[in-house]
């Protein structure tokens, strides 16, 4: 689509600054999206990513749309000293799609329509065009221009084709003889009249759904019209108004601005609302399960914003999430969990290829569960709804009662809630497989084959006090012959799903399972040589979830043929210009969680870690 399309040049190409259109963005849009041009030009000129492969491709399309009248991204006349933005508000269970661009001159966007001009409706200082198949509207006037992208979530999910105008056909019911029996007295089967497809009573029923066929078609039909005008009548008032109450007068979001340092920044907040609108009443009527749940106790003043910062060395992705007090006192203590410190002792950092720490809290989640339930059905009694009323008492009551079965501090000492994968190698292994052979009559017979696999070597361990439970559960293992024991280390062969044997233990506290039985005999003896860095223990152990990979040493560990054939001339490339990825989250302080994704960047190069990632598009287009 033409306009979809311009929309992504112009979000590729523009970089801005100044903040006067966000003024014309409701207080009440759900999610915001901010590019900071004064910042992205700092790492990239426009003249450099022009210049660039992605931006020459994209000045050549240009070139062929406007029959050579444009050749760069700079003919577009953007104009480069304001924000572009992009926002959605909802309404009545339509999902506005907003896009705002600003131009120094919208007279290019006539020559890039140069195929659509006969289309363009022009009212004034205002001209528009619209698509007939998803009712996308561009607006513009001087010096800016709007896309609005409409999503009716009200109307059947299969009204765009029709579904709903056509209805299966049903045989009349065919009324039985007075006595159901012959002369006999042996059951005759009914028969249906000779020709029904021309009786009258045919012709009445087949004009009945025809009728209402019409009647679908005529309403879809009016529900169209109705959107496309709404579209255009949105469009004008967001391009010729400036609201008095803007998103810059929501306090929530100007509290998310920060100091403004970063590249881009996404917000998010009325959860609740998008969620009402997502499946409105009208369309999942009586069944509609929103309509049982307490939406405004769950995600009311819920916001997430998230920063995206470009830095010479590496990229940062911040995350906030912030919750209602109610929601943040039940989720916190889920949250709440201890990392063993012991969990350092079993990996050397310099080989780990990658590692996954989770803590949790078992009885935490266990005693939050019930009260989460209650709250989430708290509105229900207040609908009158007798079929809400009954779900909401059944989940409440189950819930109840599986608080008082479980011993939730008994079930902590099975599994306390924190959590360690690490990847700790990667080793080709020869693997067996059943094939299949066949001869001239293509009669078959099971063959078994090998071939080479790479298979990753891992560690999975978690805190448990229920050492007992772990032996008698290994015993029945050993009993049925599907494990062997030795030396504390329990054995169990692999399968074809898993070309690997499995090694299980306890030891400290801790259950093991792996791939290596050398890692965990060096454990086991205390002959293992651990190595962590003050990075990796902080992740760890202040975090509730955290994952780290190191992506060149993964690269180097895999066999060239592992690759796409695709990638394999660019091995090389990838491991000198691959590095670590860190993601962190918090644990919930006040009402507040916080995450963080770190990719590393080399600096050798490459000017920054924006033109890193156009540099590592670039060398994969070749």
């Amino acid at each position: 689509m033409k306009i979809l399309r311009l929309l992504f040049i112009c979000c590729a190409g523009l970089a801005m600054h100044a903040q006067d259109l966000a003024k014309k963005i409701p207080s009440n849009a759900q999610v915001v999206v901010t590019i900071k041009g004064e910042n992205v030009l700092d790492l990239m000129s426009l003249e450099e990513f022009s210049n660039s492969k992605i931006g020459t491709i994209m000045g050549d399309e240009l070139k062929r749309d406007t029959k050579g009248e444009f050749a760069a991204i700079w003919d577009l006349n953007l104009d480069l000293t304001k924000n572009f933005y992009y926002y959605l508000e909802t309404k009545k269970g339509v999902f506005y799609n907003v896009f705002l661009i600003p131009f120094t001159n919208t007279s290019s966007i006539n020559t890039l329509m140069r195929r659509e001009r006969d289309r363009i409706i022009t009212e004034g200082n205002i001209s528009y065009l619209q698509e007939d198949y998803d009712d996308v509207v561009l607006m513009w006037d001087s010096t800016n221009a709007v896309v609005v992208i409409p999503s009716d979530q009200n109307k059947e999910p299969y009204d765009d084709y029709g579904f709903y105008d056509y209805e299966p056909y049903i045989p009349p019911a065919v009324e039985n003889s007075p006595t159901g029996k012959g002369a006999e007295g042996v059951a005759e089967e009914a028969v249906a009249p000779e020709n029904y497809y021309e009786s009258d009573a045919y012709k009445k029923e087949q004009e009945a759904r025809e009728k209402r066929g019409q009647e679908r078609r005529a309403k879809r039909k009016e529900a169209k019209r109705a959107l496309k005008e709404s579209t255009i009548a949105y469009a004008k008032k967001v391009l010729t108004e400036t609201s008095a109450t803007n998103i810059l007068q929501n306090p929530a979001y100007k509290k998310s601005l920060g100091k403004g340092k970063d590249e881009m920044m996404v917000w998010m907040n009325d959860f609740s609302e998008i969620y009402k609108n997502a499946l409105p009443a009208s369309l999942m009527g009586p069944s509609n399960p929103y309509e049982y749940l307490n939406l405004e106790e769950l995600y009311s003043d819920m916001a997430i914003t998230a920063r995206l910062n470009f830095e010479k060395d590496q990229a940062v992705l911040d995350l906030d999430y912030i919750m209602n007090d109610l929601m943040a006192k039940t989720y916190k203590p889920m949250y709440d969990g201890k990392f063993n410190k012991n969990f350092l002792n079993y990996f050397n950092e310099d080989r780990l290829l990658g590692y996954m720490s989770i803590n949790l809290s078992t009885q935490g989640i266990l005693e939050a569960y019930p009260t989460l339930m209650e709250r989430m059905f708290s509105n229900v009694p207040n609908t009158g709804d007798t079929n809400a009323e009954t779900i909401s008492a059944a989940v409440t009551s189950v819930s109840r009662l599986f608080s008082l079965l479980i011993d939730e501090e008994g079930a902590a000492k099975i599994l306390r809630g924190d959590m360690l994968l690490l990847l700790t190698d990667l080793r080709e292994k020869e693997v067996t497989y059943t094939d299949y052979e066949y001869d001239e009559d293509y009669n078959y017979k099971e063959v078994t084959k090998t071939k080479t696999e790479t298979v990753p070597d891992f560690l999975f361990l978690f805190t448990s006090d229920e050492v007992k439970m772990f032996h008698n559960f290994m015993k029945i293992g050993v009993q049925e012959g599907k494990v062997t024991h030795q030396n504390g280390i329990y054995s169990i062969p692999g399968s074809s799903s898993t070309p690997f044997d499995i090694y299980a233990m306890y030891h400290d506290n801790t259950v093991f399972f792996g791939s290596s039985k050398v890692h965990l005999t060096q454990i086991r003896q205390g002959t293992y040589i651990s190595k962590s860095s003050p990075q990796l223990k902080k992740d760890m152990g202040k975090n509730a979830m955290s994952l780290y990979v190191n992506g060149k040493n993964i690269i180097s560990e895999i066999p060239t043929e592992a690759f796409p054939r695709e990638l394999q001339g660019n091995l090389e490339f990838l491991t000198k210009n691959t590095k670590d990825m860190r993601i962190n989250f918090s644990k919930i302080k006040g009402n507040r969680m916080s995450g963080e994704m770190v990719l590393k960047t080399p600096v050798e190069g490459h000017k920054n870690s924006l033109q890193y990632f156009l540099n590592m598009i670039e060398q994969l287009m070749d």
